[in-house]
């Protein structure tokens, strides 16, 4: 078919942006025009793989460093937050889809649907993970694993309401913004009115049988990075042994220095560690321990299958790259679909259940590092194998274009 017009809308963290920027990736090589619309911080990053980029919203890690924790701990403050981004965002996603085919949103873009609903083309969600609504699993904002299933449709229930009170106001005083009416729920409004795409492989993450047609499994989306490990990375790694890496991705976590320390006593002392970011904040500006080595970032397809484990945040984008590496994985998870993609990491067999960074101690980081380590192998190749073979960028386009052909011979009715 012709090429389209895709506009990609996230707001969030590098985490946030990184899924739809592979997806741009795919989109290009087969020939359409994507712009992705994502924090200006992320425009040089974006533009440096050829992708067309427009400012939308703001960094919500650089907001979280200026506002601290009294933000997270402000239900008034987070309400009037979501007020302020989504009036500013609906009208700025309204302009920027005035020519295109259709509209892809995720983490915290939330008025895709409406601008889709608004321009009468296609709009798909984009969720990195299967924590969506089903009494197979809690919400994000409720992470009890192991509860019956009646009492996951009440968590489920709960947090709709929580939703509801936080971001359902400003949701619809956007819609409002650009001519539209009121929803009723911002829950279902967004994953079960809105056609959803899972970008995450449902062998890792189990579906439920209910969502088939609405949510589609397309797999992780892999960003294509050909950026080489920094020079005195790359010869650091060459020195040694492979190191355990240690990063919490866009997360610092309440108290850094307790973290820095609790890692410097329970890596064994027999091997290096390599911390990804934050290393000022883990160590509060002392000297790095001798057999530690810091960077502030490294392209993981290229840094993974060089190191013996990765323990990390968990992260939809951190966790996949670490399964497709095949390298074992300790996740010590901080908040949201972090405790989703942990728990299913010890329920696939693919590695050692550990506590939340908040809870976790140096004997349980201790025992779960060495549980880590001599992990049976297998299952992790055979993983890493099967994401080594998938396209999730291929199925998201096709799946994209067929709805364009299908709006296409079904146009809208005239507004």
């Amino acid at each position: 078919m012709p090429a389209v017009r895709i506009v990609l809308a996230t707001v969030g963290t590098r985490g946030d942006v990184q899924p739809m920027l592979a997806l741009a990736q795919a989109l290009a090589r087969r020939g359409h025009a994507p712009l992705l619309a994502c924090p200006d911080t992320f425009g040089a990053w974006v533009g440096s793989f050829g992708i067309e980029h427009a400012p939308l919203g703001e960094d919500l890690q650089a907001m979280m460093r200026e506002k601290g924790a009294t933000f997270s701990r402000s239900l008034a403050g987070m309400k009037q937050y979501f007020a302020e981004q989504l009036l500013a965002q609906a009208p700025r996603l309204l302009e920027l889809s005035n020519d295109a085919d259709a509209i892809v949103g995720t983490a915290m873009a939330w008025s895709a649907p409406s601008i889709g609903e608004k321009r009468g083309i296609p709009a798909l969600e984009l969720i990195p993970s299967s924590c969506v609504p089903s009494d197979m699993h809690p919400p994000p904002m409720m992470p009890f694993y192991g509860w019956p299933r009646w009492m996951n449709r009440v968590l489920w229930w709960l947090n709709d309401r929580i939703q509801d009170s936080l971001m359902g106001h400003a949701l619809n005083g956007a819609r409002a913004a650009i001519g539209l009416g009121p929803v009723r729920s911002f829950t279902r409004h967004l994953f079960l009115d809105t056609p959803g795409v899972l970008a995450c492989d449902d062998a890792f993450l189990p579906p439920d049988p209910t969502w088939d047609p609405h949510w589609r499994y397309a797999g992780f989306l892999f960003l294509d990075d050909p950026t080489p490990l920094d020079p005195a990375l790359a010869a650091w790694l060459d020195a040694g042994d492979r190191p355990i890496c240690v990063g919490f991705g866009s997360m610092a976590g309440g108290h850094p220095e307790r973290v820095g320390a609790m890692l410097e006593a329970a890596i064994p002392r027999d091997r290096r560690c390599l911390v990804l970011g934050g290393a000022a904040e883990l160590f509060a500006g002392r000297a790095l321990p001798e057999r530690f080595f810091a960077v502030a970032s490294a392209p993981h397809p290229s840094l993974f299958p060089r190191c013996a484990l990765v323990v990390h945040h968990g992260g939809s984008g951190t966790t996949a790259a670490a399964l497709r590496a095949g390298v074992p994985q300790v996740i010590l998870p901080m908040l949201l679909d972090q405790f989703h993609h942990a728990h299913h990491l010890v329920r696939a067999g693919l590695g050692p259940r550990a506590p939340s960074l908040a809870k976790v101690s140096t004997r349980a980081l201790e025992r779960a590092i060495d549980e880590a380590l001599v992990w049976p192998e297998a299952p992790r190749r055979a993983m890493a194998a099967r994401l080594e073979k998938s396209d999730a960028g291929g199925v998201i386009t096709d799946h994209l274009a067929a709805l364009v052909r299908e709006r296409g011979a079904h146009p809208p009715p005239a507004s």
